[in-house]
């Protein structure tokens, strides 16, 4: 009979759902010491997407900000753990001396980092390209797929050396350049010319109205993650529906079943529709076409890549440049459907 061990262990709860374990009150224990969410995940040996993942998690489910990321100032900048945060987690680790009689420690190791380090969208034409980066030597890369937003704002404190972005701004009507400034990133990136991804709504049956079909009709969404530039196209649509009736945003999103059942990826949105879990969600075609589904056109969505200025240099930023103008990547790209390539691909678009 294998040596059983127990273990007593610490558990904040809100509704019997756990918000706070000892994973979590150690990521914030090292992000209050390091101001760093990288530097914290590394300690851990927890991949960069999962952190983010659990801090916004139990964010969501006590409705307040844990973690926000400052810039620079008197006392520096990187992420710091807001007033509550630091409340939660001092309320955590003196419940944790008085119930278990122990302090929560964290076993200190030597932190190495990979070569590139990439946060944002996730894409499928992206991965094909880091596997072709993996094959020429560039084996150490961390990819976060962590939204447009999160891309952006692990630019800003400096812990990511690439984002892929496509961030339609209606006001300008323009992609991702506008969108530097809410980040302070105006004066400190280069942003390159990625390509172009179609985007649409996806479901088992076709549609002539998927937003109809969701509003009215009580057809189950799937939906992309806070911070993700298809979950900000979708609110985007949204509002403009909820303008045409009259009515709010939240008011309509009331109706929408599913409207807060949220994944990172295409391919979770996909499966999501596959396994009935829901019946529309907004993907890139070349997803909906790999598994059958029926796929409507919203747009052509401009997906670029947004790199620290100071970060050019290295070879993994270099290499990945190569690779994305090379003739590799435009044969990829005539096997994916709804991808295209412009003749500015790989090119500086703003900052070069």
């Amino acid at each position: 009979m294998p040596r059983l061990r127990s273990r007593a262990t610490i558990l904040f709860e809100v509704d019997g759902e756990i918000v706070v374990d000892e994973k979590l009150a150690k990521l914030l224990m090292l992000i209050d010491e390091k101001k760093s969410i990288l530097a914290a995940s590394r300690i851990l040996k927890l991949a960069y997407s999962r952190a983010w993942e659990s801090i916004v998690k139990a964010e969501r489910k006590l409705g307040v900000k844990l973690v926000e990321a400052r810039r620079g100032g008197r006392g520096g900048g990187g992420a710091m753990l807001t007033s509550y945060g630091r409340k939660l987690l001092n309320r955590y680790l003196k419940e944790y001396q008085i119930k278990l009689r122990k302090k929560l420690t964290i076993r200190k190791v030597k932190i190495g980092y990979p070569e590139l380090i990439y946060a944002g969208s996730n894409d499928l034409l992206l991965e094909h390209i880091f596997g072709l980066m993996r094959e020429k030597g560039f084996e150490a890369i961390d990819a976060a797929w962590i939204g447009s937003s999160g891309g952006l704002t692990a630019l800003m404190l400096r812990e990511a050396d690439l984002a892929g972005i496509h961030l339609y701004d209606p006001e300008t009507g323009r992609y991702n350049i506008p969108y530097l400034s809410r980040y302070w990133l105006e004066d400190t990136v280069l942003v390159i010319r990625g390509y172009d991804r179609e985007i649409g709504f996806v479901s088992r049956e076709p549609l002539n109205d998927p937003l109809k079909m969701l509003i009215d009709k009580g057809a189950r969404l799937i939906n992309r993650n806070l911070g993700s530039g298809t979950r900000v196209h979708l609110d985007q649509l949204l509002k403009r529906e909820a303008e045409k009736r009259g009515v709010s945003f939240q008011e309509l999103i009331k109706n929408i079943k599913g409207f807060r059942d949220e994944v990172k990826t295409h391919l979770e949105v996909v499966k999501a529709i596959i396994g009935g879990k829901a019946d529309i969600g907004l993907t890139i075609r070349s997803a909906a076409e790999k598994y059958g589904l029926h796929f409507k056109h919203v747009t052509w969505e401009k997906f670029d890549f947004v790199i620290l200025k100071d970060r050019f240099e290295k070879r993994s930023i270099k290499g990945f440049i190569e690779i994305l103008k090379s003739d590799t990547v435009k044969e990829l790209v005539e096997k994916l459907v709804g991808y295209r390539v412009p003749e500015n691909s790989g090119n500086p678009i703003y900052g070069g």
